[in-house]
């Protein structure tokens, strides 16, 4: 027998494609994550009220319900250099050509994505973020940055490209949040989206870490990234898969585990997760 939402105490269909049936996939601080039956997503459901969710974004602290979840995380000198590599890579058609861009990082956190941006772009190029916790946005503006304590509106300013790093699993409408990134992108924008693939894992047991419920709330592989980028009007220009289960995410996967957190831990390259770097660009 099919297991519904009605029956799971869902309240919610599928985000990616509106199905009704799904089945329990993990649980995780008292949250249950489900499978859609029909597109594969995972997504927490039933879904915390709206009212607590974006209080935990302000503020970076989920309630009694998640155990006072905090993920108020502090600022990481190194992703400051992981992103200059990658950045100048995967873009690198775009500063070669040494003409000024128009960049902005959504969910800038403590700005190391907008400073490693900074770094490449030419000169005269305007690179901002936007960070909805203002104890992140303010960190990166004391380091003299231009990150402003804001969500993404559609009436921002027209930018050339768009950046979305760790962010996806925590937006639960991502259809809605990708036509707010068309309505900023100019003409043939390009948009960069890095998430997890959890979505194309069969068990829980596969992931080598926390999920994260409810900071965390959806849950993709690359089938539903690609038909959220297609029915939002965006064509997938490439992609990249990047391992992440080494050495030393194994041994801060047992150290976790030894302080109790909902940790699994797996052999050093053995799980089929990956992080995607998916550059995209807006077409019609």
């Amino acid at each position: 027998m099919s297991v519904t939402t009605s029956n799971l105490g869902c309240d919610i269909a599928c985000p990616c494609c509106g199905s009704a049936d799904c089945a329990p996939w993990a649980r995780e601080l008292g949250f249950t994550a489900v499978r859609c039956r029909s597109c594969k997503l995972i997504y927490v459901n039933p879904r915390p009220p709206v009212a607590a969710i974006q209080s935990a974004v302000r503020t970076g602290v989920h309630g009694a319900d998640a155990g006072y979840l905090d993920v108020r995380t502090k600022r990481i000198d190194a992703r400051v250099n992981v992103y200059l590599e990658r950045f100048a890579r995967i873009f690198a058609d775009v500063w070669t050509k040494g003409v000024p861009v128009s960049w902005l990082d959504v969910g800038a956190g403590n700005g190391e994505i907008v400073e490693a941006i900074t770094k490449l772009a030419p000169a005269g190029s305007r690179i901002e973020g936007v960070e909805p916790m203002d104890a992140k946005a303010s960190r990166a503006r004391a380091r003299g940055l231009n990150v402003r304590t804001s969500y993404l509106t559609p009436d921002h300013p027209k930018v050339g490209f768009v950046s979305v790093i760790d962010v996806f699993s925590h937006i639960p409408e991502f259809g809605s949040f990708l036509a707010d990134v068309r309505a900023v992108l100019l003409p043939g924008g390009e948009l960069f989206i890095e998430t997890g693939n959890l979505a194309d894992l069969d068990r829980r047991e596969e992931f080598p870490g926390a999920l994260g419920l409810p900071d965390h709330l959806v849950f993709a592989g690359e089938s539903q990234l690609g038909l959220y980028l297609k029915d939002a009007g965006f064509e997938t220009l490439s992609i990249e898969r990047v391992r992440v289960d080494g050495i030393i995410y194994f041994v801060k996967n047992v150290v976790k585990k030894i302080l109790g957190r909902p940790v699994t831990v797996r052999l050093p390259y053995t799980s089929r997760y990956r992080q995607l770097l998916i550059r995209a660009r807006a077409v019609g």
